[in-house]
């Protein structure tokens, strides 16, 4: 199954922050097997059945949150079906964010650490790994931490009118694998 993909969506709820939403040099794949648009493998980034050094890139966008139940926020729903039965006057179907999965702040963290880990063993030497944040819960200095066997080679904020005004922002951050010599 899709034996040239060598770009990893690690979490790809719905693909949504893809404009072309079918590629064969893409595996998108999520724990969640409900979601209005299925992952090619229902699989945990945690714990990828893929060979050392495989991908070029992983895009990751975990939750930014926690602690919340289908239903509660938009962020929650699933598909379209959930979004009928919680939001019956929306029109547009989901926009999934994960934010139920992780019970803790804690949890979160945890989860967040075990997958850059995975990446990077999956990832060929000199890999490139974006990471997508948004600081609704918790500021990207206080995640940085996280990635320090990783390069930080690019840092740009999102900009939105919805970013300027509130007072989280969401970044992009791409690392490189770090070279072992």
């Amino acid at each position: 199954m899709k034996t040239n993909a060598r770009i990893l969506d690690a979490t790809a709820g719905n693909r949504g922050i893809w404009e072309k939403k079918e590629s064969p040099f893409i595996l998108w794949i999520d724990v969640e097997d409900e979601l209005e648009i299925p992952p090619d493998r229902v699989m945990d980034c945690t714990n990828l059945d893929y060979p050392d050094n495989h991908f070029f890139m992983v895009i990751f966008d975990p939750p930014h949150l926690w602690g919340k139940k289908i239903g509660d926020y938009l962020g929650t729903i699933r598909n379209r079906e959930e979004a009928k039965a919680f939001y019956p006057e929306r029109s547009k179907g989901s926009t999934y964010y994960g934010w139920d999965k992780y019970q803790t702040k804690s949890a979160l963290l945890g989860f967040i650490n075990r997958a850059q880990k995975e990446f990077a063993r999956v990832l060929m030497e000199n890999g490139v790994l974006w990471l997508k944040w948004n600081e609704c819960g918790i500021p990207y200095r206080n995640i940085s931490s996280l990635f320090r066997d990783w390069d930080e080679m690019l840092k740009f904020k999102v900009q939105s009118r919805f970013q300027t005004r509130g007072k989280t922002q969401t970044w992009w951050i791409m690392f490189m694998k770090k070279f072992v010599v």
